[in-house]
C-alpha cells in the first residue's frame, strides 16, 4: 500500500489546474532592494547562464536578441557584445533594469516594463524567457505573442528552475510542447542540488 502514495501523488499532483507563480512588480522591487537576487551573480548559477550565452553564439551568427526577465544583466553580460548585433532585456523591475542599465554593456538596451505590455520594435533571431514564465497566468499565449517578433529562422530558448512546485513548471512544459518542436535542451545542475532544463523551441 505505501508504494501507491507517489503514484496517488503524482496522479493527483498531475490533475491540479494551472496556477502561477506569486509576483508583480511591487514584490520584486521589494526583493531586489532587500538582495534577494543577489544570489544570482553568484557561482552557484554560472552554470545556466554558461549555457543560455553558448545557446546564444552558436544558434546564430551576430543574433539580434530579446530577453524576456533579464533581471540586472548577467546574462547580457557574459554575452561577447562582438558576437550579437543587438540586445534587449526587458523586466518589470525597475530597480533591476537601472543596475542592468549601469553596466554599460555595449549593444545592448534595458526597458522596464511588464512583458504582457511590451512592444517590440524590430524582429529579433533569439528572444529569451529566463526564468519568468512561472509568473505568468498563460505562459503558451505569452510565447504566441511575441512570434511576429521572431525572424524566420529565429529561436525561442526557454529556461525554468527544476524544484519547488514542479507541477507547475511540468504544466508549461506541456502548454508549450502542444506548440513548439524543442530543438535542443540541457538540463544544468550545480553543487548545491539545484537543476535547470533549457529548451531551445521553434514553430
Amino acid at each position: 500500500m505505501l508504494g501507491l502514495r507517489p503514484r496517488l501523488l503524482r496522479a493527483w499532483s498531475a490533475m491540479r489546474p494551472y496556477r502561477p507563480m506569486a509576483g508583480g512588480k511591487r514584490l520584486l522591487e521589494d526583493e531586489y532592494a532587500d538582495g534577494a537576487w543577489d544570489y544570482l551573480a553568484g557561482m552557484p548559477e554560472l552554470g545556466r547562464f554558461s549555457v543560455l550565452a553558448g545557446y546564444c553564439q552558436h544558434l546564430h551568427d551576430r543574433p539580434a536578441i530579446l530577453e524576456i526577465g533579464c533581471g540586472e544583466g548577467l546574462l547580457a553580460e557574459r554575452l561577447c557584445s562582438a558576437r550579437f548585433k543587438s540586445y534587449v532585456g526587458v523586466d518589470i523591475s525597475d530597480t533591476a533594469i537601472s543596475r542592468a542599465r549601469a553596466k554599460s554593456v555595449p549593444n545592448a538596451a534595458f526597458v522596464a516594463s511588464d512583458a504582457l505590455n511590451f512592444q517590440p520594435t524590430e524582429a529579433y533571431d533569439l528572444i529569451l524567457f529566463t526564468e519568468c514564465l512561472e509568473y505568468f497566468d498563460d505562459p503558451a499565449a505569452l510565447l504566441q505573442r511575441f512570434e511576429a517578433s521572431l525572424t524566420p529562422t529565429g529561436f525561442i530558448i526557454v529556461s525554468m528552475f527544476v524544484g519547488g512546485d514542479t507541477n507547475r513548471t511540468d504544466k508549461i512544459w506541456k502548454m508549450l510542447g502542444r506548440r513548439y518542436t524543442c530543438v535542443d535542451e540541457t538540463r544544468v545542475s550545480n553543487a548545491q542540488g539545484l537543476s535547470w532544463v533549457i529548451r531551445v523551441l521553434q514553430r
